[in-house]
């Protein structure tokens, strides 16, 4: 078996605890702001250790820019993320978020001559006929009672683009990743409290909840930081059409785990697209 399929598999599973937590902040309605600085707080300084143990902690304009296009991704894409998960259930939301590898296969394959099988189209034809069904969904307003859903969903997909997308891109121009991660996570990091400072709202919540989001906030930026290095390691020797439709099974990961500790449930076609969507990933990986 292939290290990189090893470290793919690995990030999904790291990630998806990670993505977990951030509904677990939802469910637990503590504060959105103090949970971001902790999450892109310890993902930074655990980026700087790993870019000075690699040696490639340094900067050029190149990797800033990326950095602060892959930062932008991640902290608008998981900022939106977090809003769907206040109007739909987190076993649905995350696969369809996930549906961004679509655009990473479609770019790996016209811009970097990787090749793809049958098996693989016909999990792309899948998971597009799986999304496409959802909006017919005669029961969707007993889990998603507001359309606003579909739009944070969507947003949040082509912003995680950025971010997973944009390693790729990197990769291929022999970027370090680590030091672009680094970048990436302290634009999150300088945003979350820049919008700390100018939120009165937020400031006014409860310490205890404050504190609570922001402990949560550092135990997730840790899986966070862990499922993107694996991620970034893996398509240092791995192709991106194979490595981000695993990456993206991290969904299955939060889905699982919604459904046994959050108690959440699906309608019939809902539980349909999840299988859809699931089984169109397992092709684009075998």
């Amino acid at each position: 078996m292939s290290t990189w399929f090893v470290l793919a598999v690995a990030s999904a599973v790291v990630f998806g605890i990670s993505t977990f937590f951030f509904k677990i902040n939802s469910f637990k309605n503590w504060p959105l702001l103090p949970f971001f600085g902790g999450v892109y707080g310890s993902g930074t300084l655990a980026f700087i250790v790993t870019a000075n143990l690699e040696g490639v902690l340094y900067l050029t304009p190149m990797i800033i820019l990326s950095g602060i296009v892959v930062g932008i991704g991640s902290t608008f894409g998981n900022l939106l993320l977090m809003r769907a998960f206040q109007h739909g259930p987190a076993s649905l939301t995350s696969p369809i978020v996930n549906t961004n590898i679509l655009l990473i296969v479609i770019m790996s394959v016209l811009f970097y001559g990787e090749r793809l099988g049958i098996l693989e189209y016909i999990g792309i034809l899948l998971i597009i006929v799986a999304i496409s069904i959802l909006p017919l969904d005669p029961q969707e307003k007993l889990s998603i009672p507001n359309r606003i859903w579909y739009v944070y969903a969507l947003v949040a997909t082509v912003l995680f683009f950025l971010r997973n997308g944009g390693l790729k891109v990197t990769e291929e121009m022999a970027l370090p990743n680590t030091t672009i991660l680094m970048v990436g996570y302290f634009v999150g990091a300088v945003w979350s409290v820049y919008a700390y400072l100018m939120s009165k709202e937020t400031k006014m919540e409860e310490g205890a909840k404050q504190g609570k989001g922001f402990a949560l906030g550092l135990v997730t930026g840790l899986f966070s930081y862990g499922g993107m290095q694996l991620y970034a390691v893996a398509l240092q020797t791995g192709p991106a059409s194979i490595i981000s439709p695993i990456f993206a099974t991290n969904s299955l990961v939060v889905a699982l785990l919604s459904i046994l500790y959050l108690k959440e449930k699906l309608t019939l076609m809902q539980t349909t697209t999840l299988v859809g969507v699931f089984v169109g990933i397992v092709l684009l990986r075998v």
